[in-house]
């Protein structure tokens, strides 16, 4: 296919090139026939598109998928990552994807197409939506978190031609999500340019003065890193140890972390250079770290064996801190080869020596423990913005080893507690743990995890979780599994109050029907047919759907026909809406409140905005018990001596209580008083203000 790009045609075919040359060093000719398919596919998808930059917008999955290829993974993954913005940008479809390549390479654009954001509410759940699928499709094969972190990393290295927001907000979300994540699974050097790109783009003033300091270093520091490796080269040849040494500027994001987590100046910084020393066998490992104590002074506290207790990510060596000449410390790595390729390329040095192993591409328990524990986490969410905010407490760039009684290596966050312990363990004896031992001495449920601790739980059957536990954990895990248990109960509570709500209701219009599973399926049938009976009864306990709409669809209402209540009948608290003191006899809407009272307003209170309609029922109140309810009304009368004496002896004639009583202004001729009275329907209030108002001495009576 010969496609005319005009002045951007040899930018095109000079990326096409290196993308097939990249491709072509570990792939066979019937592999790499897959990745040429796929070009000619995604270039014919994208022709007349364009990135912000003006560039042929087929550039930019061309650098994904040599970044892809680069990293010597399979041709599916490679044509992957070449179509991996055709269903969500073209008119290409999925199934057209699988009709040419496969359900496998079909599979893998999808996982990292968009989700249709007129779908959600709000473009931050559809963000969390599609993270949550594009994370538990990593959980089936990694593949997926390749692609989406090559095409993160290109977004990134090319994000200049975003406007100023755009570019914040998408190296936030980088340095939030996947900045993380790339540590998670031990890549690197993704890891560290993802990290610097965000920086770049967040805080550009902090990343434009460390870099010219860090430049500046770099002269003075360089030869006495060389002088020192040269003095460790020859100790070691002494010694018959065989090394070759890596070294390389550390990452400016990573020097400013350095800076804050020890609360230093640049000038402090002594390592600004990442040093390894590469041997062949552990026994080297121990060996050369013998050699250099005895070569240079080792620093109290600054030594750590990754090789004895690996991190979460599979990344092992030793390091030690030891003082240089003219007192320059110097942090210093060993490892193996092989180690070195873990600690560069994590889970794709993994994923090259299963390739061909159908199980690394089930979702094994075998990746990292992180991307296990991802199900976990996932089983326990109720919604994405949940699992979006579990998962990024599980990426804590820091971890601590810790042991169970036996001795087995449990990685936890930095700050865990053991509640976060027993919730690893088994979400059971999270639910239930009563009391920790750590190193044999009882803990509280908040005491901070140290390195080398080792942590006893005591359950008990009768300890439950509740709101506090949250604050005790800092595990993605335990956070999602404490609020799924809060959840499953708070909803278990709701579904008994709804039955409970829905019968109270029907028992003040036929005392003897009970909603059994036959009324309630015939409800869900006709009225509620995506609900099951369950989440009904759910929906009316929590107050989410009105109890006396309801009853009007058992009991066969017409929507709008009112529904007659009959005090006598009644066995619920009655409240009437202190702001408009509705009357039997009134216009009244009502509703049965969660928590089994019946709530009466008036319909031109001005509280039914707030309730919302769907939440109330027009009612007719018939007080045939003599009930009480509270009026307001509003007199003017003359200002003379006896003139409120006869006035309310007047009330008092017509067996109507006076409850509260506020005189609020007068004049020599008038004065104003207000009265709060107890009567039992309208027409009695309408009775008396006409026997009152029939009086010379007032001047007027009206209701409040």
């Amino acid at each position: 296919m010969n496609l005319d790009y005009g002045a951007y045609q040899e930018l095109v075919e000079e990326k096409r090139q290196i993308l097939f040359k990249s491709a072509r060093h570990h792939l066979s000719q019937k592999q790499f026939e897959i990745v040429k398919l796929a070009f000619e596919v995604a270039s014919h998808a994208h022709f007349t598109q364009v990135r912000k930059s003006g560039e042929p917008y087929i550039t930019h999955p061309i650098e994904v998928a040599t970044l892809i290829a680069q990293w010597k993974l399979d041709e599916q993954t490679i044509a992957g990552a070449l179509l991996h913005d055709v269903v969500e940008d073209t008119q290409v479809s999925k199934a057209d994807l699988e009709q040419i390549f496969g359900h496998n390479i079909a599979a893998l654009v999808d996982a990292v197409t968009k989700l249709e954001k007129l779908n959600f509410e709000s473009d931050e759940i559809a963000h969390a939506e599609y993270f949550r699928k594009v994370v538990l499709a990593m959980a089936k094969d990694v593949r997926v978190i390749l692609i989406k972190l090559a095409d993160r990393l290109h977004n990134m290295l090319t994000l200049s031609s975003m406007k100023p927001e755009k570019r914040s907000r998408i190296a936030l979300e980088t340095m939030e999500i996947y900045v993380p994540i790339a540590n998670k699974i031990g890549l690197h050097r993704v890891h560290l340019d993802l990290a610097d790109e965000s920086f770049r783009y967040l805080y550009p003033l902090r990343y434009l003065v460390l870099s010219k300091a860090v430049h500046e270093a770099q002269k003075k520091r360089r030869p006495l890193v060389e002088g020192i490796l040269q003095n460790v080269s020859n100790a070691l040849k002494s010694n018959g140890i065989s090394a070759q040494f890596v070294y390389r500027q550390r990452g400016i994001y990573n020097l400013y972390r350095r800076m804050q987590r020890r609360q230093q100046s640049f000038n402090r910084i002594y390592d600004i250079f990442e040093i390894k020393i590469v041997v062949e066998k552990i026994r080297d490992c121990y060996l050369t770290l013998g050699v250099l104590h005895n070569l240079y002074q080792p620093l109290p506290g600054k030594f750590k064996d990754y090789i004895a207790i690996p991190k979460s990510n599979g990344y092992q060596s030793i390091h030690s801190t030891l003082m240089g000449p003219h007192g320059t410390p110097i942090q210093l790595h060993i490892l193996t080869s092989a180690m070195e390729e873990v600690a560069e390329r994590g889970i794709i040095s993994h994923w090259l020596k299963h390739q061909n192993d159908e199980e690394f591409l089930s979702a094994n328990h075998r990746t990292t423990n992180w991307i296990n524990n991802i199900l976990d986490i996932q089983s326990s969410s109720f919604s994405a913005n949940d699992f979006l905010n579990s998962i990024k407490q599980d990426l804590s760039p820091e971890d601590i080893y810790v042991f169970t009684p036996k001795g087995k290596i449990i990685l936890l966050p930095k700050g865990s507690t053991p509640l976060d312990f027993a919730y690893f363990i088994h979400s059971d004896i999270g639910n239930h743990c009563y009391q920790a031992r750590v190193n044999q001495k009882i803990t509280k449920l908040d005491a901070k995890l140290q390195n080398g601790d080792i942590i006893e739980i005591v359950t008990r059957n009768e300890i439950e979780p509740d709101d506090s536990w949250l604050s005790l954990v800092v595990s993605g895990k335990a956070v999602s599994k404490i609020k799924q248990y809060l959840k499953e109960q708070k909803y278990d509570e709701g579904v008994s109050n709804g039955i409970k709500l829905i019968n109270l209701g029907l028992e003040l219009f036929k005392p003897k029907l009970v909603a059994n599973e036959k009324i309630l399926t015939k409800l869900c049938e006709n009225y509620y047919p995506k609900l099951t009976i369950d989440e009904l009864e759910h929906q009316v306990g929590v107050g989410n759907l009105s109890v006396l709409e309801i009853i009007k669809q058992i009991l066969g209402y017409p929507q709008d026909k009112s529904l007659e209540i009959k005090l006598s009948q009644c066995n619920l608290d009655i409240i009437q809406d202190q702001s408009c003191l509705p009357l039997p006899g009134d216009e009244i809407l009502a509703q049965i409140t969660r928590y089994g009272s019946l709530v009466l307003h008036k319909d031109t209170c001005k509280q039914l905005r707030g309730i919302g309609l769907d939440n109330l029922t027009f009612v007719h109140i018939i007080n045939d018990i003599g009930k009480v309810f509270l009026t307001k009304i509003e007199a003017l009368v003359e200002n003379k001596t006896g003139t409120f004496t006869k006035f309310t002896g007047m009330i008092a004639e017509q067996n109507i209580n006076i409850e509260g009583i506020l005189q609020e202004a007068h004049t020599n001729e008038y004065a104003l008083i207000k009265f709060t009275l107890g009567v039992e329907n309208l027409m009695q209030l309408q009775d008396s203000i006409a026997k009152l108002r029939d009086n010379d001495f007032v001047e007027r009576v009206t209701p409040l």
